[in-house]
């Protein structure tokens, strides 16, 4: 008995495990001119089309108030085709370095 009591508690916090919270984020930057002025490893969420494949994992991203820079490792893809007409929403951080500002992908999902 006391293992079925065990083992259903673990079913059950393992379950609540993989939930998340589905709600806007507040705290993400969302455009594109915000984000070439933000201090760097902060958080985008921009929604715009990817225009242009510059190489090497490498983007040119665009939106209504400019364009970015955007890095998106091949895995990162999950399969999806993108075209320059698609409207895409990329969540990821501000990677600053010298001389130049990009987005550094961690998702990319079609909309």
């Amino acid at each position: 008995m006391k293992k079925l009591i065990v083992m259903s508690m673990l079913a059950l916090v393992s379950g609540s495990a993989l939930a998340a919270f589905t709600g806007p984020d507040t705290a993400a930057i969302s455009t594109v001119k915000d984000a070439q002025n933000a201090a760097d490893d902060s958080y985008v969420l921009l929604t715009g089309n990817i225009v242009q494949a510059l190489g090497d994992e490498t983007y040119l991203f665009k939106d209504e108030t400019g364009q970015i820079e955007v890095e998106i490792d091949n895995e990162d893809w999950r399969g999806q085709d993108v075209s320059p007409q698609d409207k895409v929403a990329i969540r990821g951080e501000v990677d600053s370095e010298w001389t130049t500002t990009q987005i550094d992908v961690d998702t990319i999902q079609k909309l």
